[in-house]
């Protein structure tokens, strides 16, 4: 495991990401992604921290007002706060948090979580994040910032894969362009990152349970979804111990305990 854990570092510290095959079985990606998708709307938009119960709910209440009675209202709300606990479990997966305590040299929280459904054939399929860094939202000054992105079915360029400017994330929190990046239909969100330098891009291909692991100053956007296959994903953001960040109004983002 030790010399596992090496490589993983090593890529990570040198590339700004490392891709971990094979991390969720296909199994478990299928049943997580029936779970969540019992919250989605119409449109299949992105849900926010599906894993506080506030949360979870103020994104479903479309659903639980079409219900037609108290009881149907009651069992609604125990299995959402259930299925928060659920999913709030998949945060604080073991294997992960001995890989990114490995990688930072100290024990991380999870900041906030985020469902995206990338539906095929909905209004949300064609969006493609701009180039971007996800630590230009929190603003972590020591560049300690890292994110996860669980991959719940197979990921390529023509369902809407991502791609990495691959050592971006030497060089800080680069200058960039603000744009609105939640629930928006546009097809282009994300704060575009602005530099002279040039790097290599990579597109990322991944199988239903491969894992990325991103650094927070990492380049890196999302191609349309073209095609009739959903690429949905399951990112979790965290934070060494001790690090500051910016909450920010949409996401909100705090040190969560298992508890």
């Amino acid at each position: 495991m030790n010399k596992k854990l090496k490589k993983i570092k090593t890529e990570f510290e040198n590339n700004g990401y490392y891709i971990l095959r094979n991390f969720c079985q296909p199994k478990t990606c299928n049943n997580f992604l029936n779970l969540i998708s019992k919250y989605a709307s119409d449109e299949y938009e992105p849900i926010m921290n599906p894993d506080r119960i506030e949360f979870l709910f103020s994104q479903t209440t479309k659903k639980f007002d079409q219900l037609k009675n108290l009881n149907q209202k009651t069992f609604f709300y125990k299995e959402l706060v259930k299925d928060a606990k659920k999913i709030k479990r998949f945060m604080f997966n073991n294997k992960l948090l001995k890989i990114l305590k490995y990688i930072k040299g100290k024990k991380v929280d999870p900041l906030m979580s985020q469902m995206i459904f990338k539906k095929a054939k909905t209004k949300f399929s064609k969006q493609s994040w701009q180039p971007h860094q996800d630590n230009s939202y929190p603003k972590n000054k020591n560049n300690e910032y890292i994110t996860t992105n669980i991959f719940l079915n197979m990921s390529n360029k023509k369902n809407g894969t991502l791609y990495v400017w691959e050592k971006s994330h030497n060089y800080g929190i680069f200058k960039f362009k603000f744009k609105k990046s939640y629930r928006e239909k546009d097809g282009k969100p994300g704060n575009v990152a602005r530099t002279k330098k040039q790097f290599k891009v990579k597109t990322l291909n991944f199988l239903k349970g491969d894992l990325l692991i991103l650094h927070g100053n990492c380049v890196h956007g999302s191609f349309p979804n073209n095609s009739k296959i959903s690429r949905p994903l399951y990112s979790v953001s965290y934070l060494p111990i001790g690090e500051k960040f910016i909450p920010g109004k949409n996401a909100q983002r705090k040190r969560m305990k298992i508890n």
